[in-house]
């Protein structure tokens, strides 16, 4: 659902809006490179590049023509207002540009679960192609080097194919796994969220923690400290979350080396030891990267199976072992906050004279159907089962029991509505019983409230079928249902 709304949002979006979109990022992450590079180098973390390669892969729309225009005036306006001379602005606009577009022919021609990598494999894709545009970048920075008096061809070639892989591989996974805007919670639901929990907390602490024991011991070695922390994080927060946190990472690191707050090696300024890092940086990023992704496909499969387990295959319904725990649940939460409940067991009337008159196969799609049009009468926080046969039962949370009498005799006159019709054939009209039984406070007792409801069901069908029945001490009676069949 959040794709689709991204998808109708993007299409609404004007040539000048894709313009001034994309020219905003890449001014933006451009002078916070900018301003990040030591003096009279370039800059050895620049995020312009993968940043407008992530929106263009991740929000189509923006790659167009005027897109790429804007992209182009935020390079030039952020050498406009760091007084770069026109020339050098050229031709390291071209650079940066020659490395997006290989990466863009070659990402956006991925399947989409691969742009969203939520496959393991994505990642190995993902750094095919940003091998591929991090190499275009390094041609072009071979041949501008020698022009700018940079150095020679080859550490041209290695410093901008080293520079742009690192960025490309901890930046884009972060932008290609951004959540949906509906999917995040707005900022006044986490301001009050009360719950916290210092075992989701280990990791992050444990990674704060490796980087400042980076920072302080230094040596050669010390750029791996935080790759246990990184693992942790991996296998315990979404790849999202770990992206984030790859990318923090990773920029600490770059930074702190260019700017000579992290000492590996007194050679590390060096065209060969800046390569060495950086490839190192790299996969160092690589690795939680993966792992993130893993269990993401794990967790992935293990809810499916889960809805597999705890769902009816024909009507899409809650099955008995799915809705126990479930509804237990729920009770024991409208227990604590003193919240009534409702309980409908609803049963369609003569159910076998429709499988006996128009076979199994229409008895399937009357069951189909009728769970279709009560499951779109029911709220997102209601509960729908299939007991069985053609018996099913709603919990309605936080409903009187005037309120749910008038959810059921909806849902009952729903049901009866007329059906299209099969060709030739006319359609087959259902009806519904409902019985009713609500309680107005805990504790509640889930076999109680399901033996009540069944008694009301009994009774509706004592008095006529296609009604609905509220539970009642005086008026249930156990042999109600004895005679009145299905």
């Amino acid at each position: 659902m959040g794709d689709i709304a991204r998808q109708r949002t993007s299409c609404t979006l004007t040539p000048l809006s894709a313009l001034l979109c994309v020219a905003a990022l890449v001014l933006l992450f451009s002078l916070i490179g900018i301003f990040t590079r030591p003096p009279n180098l370039l800059a050895a973390f620049w995020p312009a590049n993968a940043v407008m390669l992530g929106c263009m892969v991740r929000y189509p729309r923006l790659a167009t023509p005027a897109g790429w225009a804007g992209g182009i005036l935020g390079f030039f306006l952020a050498a406009l207002f760091t007084g770069e001379p026109l020339f050098k602005t050229i031709l390291l606009t071209c650079g940066n540009l020659a490395g997006i577009g290989v990466g863009y022919l070659l990402m956006h021609r991925l399947a989409p679960a691969d742009k969203l990598l939520r496959r393991p494999t994505s990642l190995v894709l993902l750094l095919r192609n940003t091998l591929a545009a991090s190499l275009a970048a390094g041609v072009v920075g071979a041949i501008i080097n020698p022009i700018l008096s940079l150095g020679p061809p080859l550490y041209g070639l290695g410093f901008w194919f080293a520079s742009e892989l690192v960025n490309y591989m901890t930046i884009l996974p972060v932008l290609l796994t951004l959540p949906p805007h509906d999917s995040v919670p707005p900022w006044r639901t986490l301001l009050y969220r009360t719950e916290f929990s210092w075992a989701g907390l280990m990791p992050l602490l444990s990674l704060v923690a490796s980087l400042l024991l980076t920072l302080l011991i230094e040596g050669p070695g010390s750029i791996a400290f935080p790759v246990p922390a990184l693992l942790w994080c991996a296998v315990t927060y979404s790849v999202f979350a770990t992206s984030l946190l790859t990318l923090s990472y990773s920029t600490l690191i770059l930074i702190a080396l260019s700017n000579g707050h992290l000492v590996i090696n007194h050679d590390v300024q060096t065209q060969y030891w800046m390569f060495s890092v950086r490839i190192g940086v790299m996969l160092i990023a690589l690795t939680p990267l993966t792992a993130a992704s893993i269990m993401a496909a794990r967790n992935s499969l293990l809810r499916e199976m889960k809805h597999l387990a705890h769902h009816d295959h024909l009507t899409g319904a809650l099955n008995r072992a799915g809705f126990w725990s479930a509804a237990n649940e729920l009770l024991q939460h409208l227990t604590v906050q003193r919240y009534p409940v409702a309980v409908c067991m609803l049963d369609i009337d003569h159910f076998k004279r429709i499988n006996d008159r128009h076979g199994h196969e229409e008895g399937d799609n009357q069951l189909s159907g009728f769970a279709a049009r009560v499951r779109d009468q029911l709220r997102p926080g209601d509960l729908f089962c299939r007991l069985g046969g053609e018996e099913f039962v709603a919990i309605l949370p936080g409903l009187s029991e005037e309120q749910a009498m008038a959810v059921a005799e909806r849902l009952r006159k729903i049901v009866a509505q007329p059906g299209e019709e099969n060709g030739a054939e006319p359609a087959v009209c259902i009806t519904v019983s409902i019985g009713i039984a609500s309680q107005r406070e805990g504790p509640f007792n889930l076999d109680e409230l399901l033996s009540r409801a069944d008694q009301a069901l009994y009774l509706a069908k004592h008095n006529g079928r296609n009604r609905v029945e509220r539970y009642s001490a005086e008026q249930a009676s156990p042999s109600v249902g004895q005679s009145c069949g299905t």
